[in-house]
């Protein structure tokens, strides 16, 4: 029976990715190395700190991962006083289900508490939510489970109770972790084999949860 809807937050809810992608890419130009689509990948879902050892590991000392993603930010922040946040396809569709259900619903997010809160609430959704797990609140960032077990528990409802709606390679390793069913709603990453064995299945859009939720619970 699912009790629960936890959602990523970029990638998932967010069209955020994309800004980040052009972004890294940018900072990248500016300090003079190219990098590469998979290592963007690996940034997916991770804290700063991981994805800083991630980088040192790449490039050693060629650049500095902390100046780039500065850049990065910077770029990021102008992309979007022109385009704004933009919102995944069927979010609200889903987000009003889930409501009108009587289901909980949470957030799971890699990023920082403040970032997160502007973003959630500037698009509508916060108002929707039972509970939120910020990336700068928990020890273990994705691919650990911590941060959907912390939502899990915000929310009051049971690992194995739970869905969650990922995008990146960390956020379902982290989601299969956490023993809960992980649909795949992908973004800009396209994943293997031996990660689409840990998706309870895959989605094109978050309107297309509706029936996984109902199927389930059909079967419950």
């Amino acid at each position: 029976m699912i009790k629960a809807v936890i959602f990523d937050m970029d990638g998932v809810m967010i069209d955020t990715e994309r800004q980040s992608n052009l972004g890294w890419q940018w900072g990248a130009k500016q300090k003079g190395i190219e990098l590469p689509n998979w290592l963007m990948d690996e940034f997916k879902g991770a804290s700063p700190s991981d994805s800083a050892v991630k980088f040192k590991e790449y490039f050693g000392d060629k650049a500095d991962f902390w100046e780039v993603r500065e850049l990065r930010t910077q770029y990021v922040y102008k992309l979007r006083e022109t385009e704004g946040v933009p919102v995944k396809k069927g979010l609200f569709e889903l987000l009003d289900f889930i409501k009108e259900a009587g289901l909980k619903c949470a957030v799971a997010t890699s990023t920082r508490r403040e970032s997160a809160f502007k973003n959630l609430t500037s698009i509508g959704a916060y108002d929707y939510l039972d509970g939120i797990a910020y990336g700068d609140e928990i020890e273990h960032s994705k691919p650990a489970p911590d941060i959907f077990l912390k939502a899990a528990g915000i929310v009051n409802v049971k690992p194995e109770e739970c869905i969650v709606i990922e995008d990146s390679i960390n956020g379902i390793k982290a989601g299969h972790a956490a023993n809960m069913k992980v649909v795949h709603v992908p973004d800009t990453i396209k994943i293997k084999d031996d990660i689409r064995e840990l998706c309870y299945c895959v989605k094109d859009d978050l309107s297309q949860v509706i029936d996984v939720i109902k199927e389930l619970n059909q079967k419950a």
